[in-house]
């Protein structure tokens, strides 16, 4: 996040969802996580437009959860509060692709992208629930998670 209010922002979001204080190197571990995990999900919707014969990759097009979809509503309600979309909205990062980005998709990657983070923090308390300052090998563990998962 490349200002404070931002820090702050995520920092409360972390506090809601999870109970867990992070700092700026959270931070910059959170982007890298959250950037690497929206281009798989990119990568495997490429894959569905082509399949459907588009060159307009579709919100329909990612391979969305239900437990996804849910930490996304989640992310929705909270957002109404903190206003972290704008952020991920400002911060979103997209390499070039074979195909273009539908509007209804590029309006929704940041919710997405918060739904991401909501269930990276349900998944740091699934592994430690009495954790409160996640560390390098928490942080490692929950993103090995959806390494293997995805």
């Amino acid at each position: 996040m490349k200002n404070l209010m931002g820090i702050s922002k995520f920092e409360k979001l972390f506090r809601l969802v999870g109970g867990l204080d992070i700092d700026k190197n959270d931070i910059v571990r959170l982007n890298d996580f959250v950037d690497k995990i929206t281009i798989r999900l990119l990568e495997t919707a490429i894959k569905n437009t082509s399949l459907n014969s588009r060159d307009v990759i579709w919100m329909s097009d990612l391979p969305i959860t239900e437990g996804l979809e849910k930490s996304v509503k989640s992310f929705k309600v909270i957002d109404n509060d903190l206003e972290v979309s704008p952020i991920l909205k400002n911060n979103l990062k997209i390499p070039p692709l074979k195909y273009e980005i539908g509007t209804d998709l590029l309006e929704e990657l940041p919710f997405i992208q918060g739904g991401i983070i909501v269930s990276l923090i349900k998944s740091m308390k699934i592994i430690d629930e009495h954790k409160k300052n996640p560390q390098t090998e928490d942080w490692k563990k929950a993103t090995d998670i959806f390494e293997t998962l995805l």
